[in-house]
């Protein structure tokens, strides 16, 4: 026993399930900087991301791509949904029109017509970062397979080939 009849046990604190304060204090300071990490992490990336501008602020930049792309499927896309009667189905929406229900994009027909279609934010991310200082470490160059898969998905387009069917993404 140390001075005053306390066991060094009672010292470090042990509580019922055998760990000592000194470790539980450790794993909740741990714990928060962990939190810290993810909330500023999470910061940074919304930073980033910005809100979504339209094609049109993309164009004087990159009229070599805008000009093919508008006679692509994807800028077209909210057709085939009006074609098919499917143009206020959310779950059909979201993929024939660019940032839904996000910051600057797709609302409705009467309030952004000009986010109707799959626009290059769709696959490059919000944009508005990316026109106030157009830099590559603010704009996904290149987006890959995964994330056109989140619309052409096996249900919805089987024959999807990524390979095939990227190079024609920007209508060249």
């Amino acid at each position: 026993m140390a001075s005053g009849g306390i066991s060094i046990g009672d010292q470090k604190g042990l509580g019922s399930t055998g760990r000592t304060t000194e470790s539980m204090i450790v794993r909740k300071v741990a714990g928060c900087i962990l939190m810290l990490l993810i909330v500023n992490v999470a910061g940074v990336r919304s930073e980033q991301s910005g809100s979504y501008v339209g094609s049109e602020k993309c164009a004087p930049c990159h009229s070599d791509i805008d000009g093919p792309w508008k006679n692509t499927r994807h800028a077209k896309a909210i057709e085939s949904l009006k074609k098919s009667g499917q143009e206020k189905l959310p779950a059909c929406v979201k993929c024939h029109v660019t940032g839904f229900e996000k910051d600057g994009g797709f609302i409705d027909y009467e309030l952004t017509p000009e986010m109707a279609g799959v626009q290059c934010e769709v696959c490059h991310g919000p944009g508005s970062s990316h026109i106030a200082g157009p830099s590559a470490k603010n704009i996904t160059k290149d987006p890959g397979a995964a994330l056109c898969r989140q619309c052409h998905t096996q249900g919805q387009d089987p024959g999807f080939n990524y390979e095939a069917k990227v190079k024609g993404v920007h209508g060249k």
